[in-house]
């Protein structure tokens, strides 16, 4: 039952960036508004991490079923798509390539960062 409530939450959180991204004069992705609603309210501790622990760990231990309809979509549509597999093949390996570096460049940020804190930079 508590992993249950801790869904709920999530969801609620993901509802109010859906209706908060009704409201804006542009477009913008309510998944990304939700995440970024959800790390500001962990950052002011309205939520706490244990709050949404189980529930985080069910949706990410069954991530690959919210990938099932994306993948039907795909074999739906592909006769649309064929012709265009290498360039999408090329789009992918190029933001793949680029999500890398910019892990890459950020982790050693983050880590001069938290050495600096430390005091072992000096």
């Amino acid at each position: 039952m508590r992993t249950l409530g801790q869904l709920s939450l999530i969801f609620a959180i993901y509802l109010f960036a859906c209706w908060l991204c009704a409201l804006l004069p542009f477009s913008f992705p309510a998944s990304v508004l939700g995440m970024l609603v959800l790390l500001a309210l962990l950052l002011t501790g309205l939520v706490k991490p244990r709050q949404i622990q189980q529930g985080a760990d069910l949706l990410l231990a069954n991530m690959m079923f919210l990938f099932l309809p994306a993948g039907v979509s795909i074999m739906e549509y592909f006769p649309l798509i064929r012709d265009r597999i290498p360039v999408l093949i090329l789009i992918a390996l190029a933001t793949l390539f680029l999500t890398l570096a910019v892990t890459a460049f950020t982790v050693r940020g983050v880590a001069a960062l938290l050495a600096r804190g430390r005091g072992e930079g000096r």
